[in-house]
């Protein structure tokens, strides 16, 4: 494997959303996006990783095993991104102030 990331921030976040409301319409519409772009993030996700997330039962998306064990990584990711934009923030905060 090569050192090079092909996994997103966006990907994830997408993924945490599809996973949560257990359709890509609700994710798009929780984090501003159409439907189909988020389809094909999430599309392109489980190309990336070579692994079914979801089953499609009808219209609605229920994590599989895979999705199950990928979910609590994909969030310890987005809290650290998270974290590190809050951290980023704050010194540029503290900076304007001086």
């Amino acid at each position: 494997m090569s050192d090079t990331l092909r996994l997103t921030l966006r990907q994830l976040q997408i993924f945490r959303e599809v996973a949560e409301s257990g359709s890509t319409a609700a994710a798009a519409a929780a984090i501003s996006l159409s439907q189909s772009a988020t389809s094909a993030a999430l599309n392109e996700l489980e190309h990336t990783l070579e692994l079914q997330l979801f089953d499609r039962i009808g219209k609605r998306l229920q994590l599989n095993d895979n999705g199950r064990a990928l979910l609590p990584q994909a969030l310890a990711l987005l809290d650290g991104a998270g974290w590190i934009e809050r951290w980023a923030l704050d010194r540029e905060d503290r900076k304007s102030v001086v």
